[in-house]
């Protein structure tokens, strides 16, 4: 696969705002994004960051640490790999230029209520830029198996827990299985993307929709030979009208804690399945 080169910058300001441009062109027209682009040949990834942040918002900017890097398939054989860097603004007037329809400060408080490129706000969390997801509850349950086994159960259950229908139907960042298999940093599945696989202690899932900003974090304990516990961790925000009327359903009406306990219930019982 041939691999595109780009640079973005993460422009934040003194009082936490965020620096965003609204996408005018593919992909993910109309989301919400850093501004970012192509390195032209014999330019520096810092370089061409600050040279599209300039293009893109009319600021000039004194471009720091790489924050992180991610890759991209670009959908026709080509992948893009982004090195997005943290940034200030040393000068210029904000607007913006013609890849952008739109450039505007933001709180973190408001990402939730925009319609953001794909796991941009993953990103930003954990680089520190935006604070984590409020916790909501832990569940737990003793499994009769050692911890491989309870993670290869874990991984096959996670793949069937999700319904493409259910996740296209709140417009889900991921609605459909996707990436690497075995699940690894970037593969989806139906509603959640997993953002850690430390095999076999710890997998990490999340996921975005109009009604919600969660993530659920799977921890495998050694409780000796033959037995773990296995611990489920949500933590989720209900931003707007509409996601307060979906947590009063989620969690006034207690289906997230039966959904959360009959999946760890499943997982032990493929995992107590497994042959020794």
């Amino acid at each position: 696969m041939d691999v595109v080169l780009a640079a973005s910058a993460v422009i934040t300001a003194s009082d936490g705002r965020i620096l965003l441009v609204k996408r005018g062109r593919e992909p993910q027209r109309g989301r919400w994004s850093v501004p970012g682009g192509h390195v032209e040949p014999g330019e520096s990834l810092e370089a061409a960051a600050a040279r599209e942040a300039l293009e893109e918002t009319g600021l000039r900017v004194e471009v720091g640490r790489e924050l992180w890097t991610v890759r991209v398939p670009i959908g026709d054989g080509r992948e893009y790999e982004i090195h997005d860097f943290a940034a200030t603004v040393a000068g210029g007037v904000l607007g913006h230029g013609d890849d952008a329809d739109d450039a505007r400060w933001v709180s973190p408080d408001e990402l939730h209520s925009l319609r953001l490129t794909s796991h941009l706000v993953d990103h930003l969390r954990r680089a520190g830029i935006v604070p984590p997801l409020p916790h909501i509850d832990e569940h737990a349950v003793i499994v009769t198996a050692d911890r491989e086994a309870v993670w290869s159960a874990l991984e096959r259950v996670v793949e069937h827990a999700g319904s493409p229908w259910f996740a296209t139907l709140l417009r889900c960042d991921d609605a459909a299985a996707s990436g690497p298999r075995p699940l690894e940093e970037w593969s989806s599945v139906p509603g959640f993307h997993v953002t850690a696989a430390d095999r076999p202690s710890r997998l990490a899932l999340a996921g975005r929709h109009r009604f919600s900003d969660y993530e659920l974090v799977f921890r495998i304990d050694d409780l000796g030979p033959g037995r773990s516990t296995l611990r489920a961790e949500t933590r989720a925000v209900f931003p707007g009208p509409g996601g307060a009327v979906y947590r009063m359903l989620l969690l006034g009406l207690g289906m997230h804690v039966i959904a959360t306990r009959r999946l760890l219930a499943r997982v032990a019982r493929v995992a107590a399945a497994e042959p020794r």
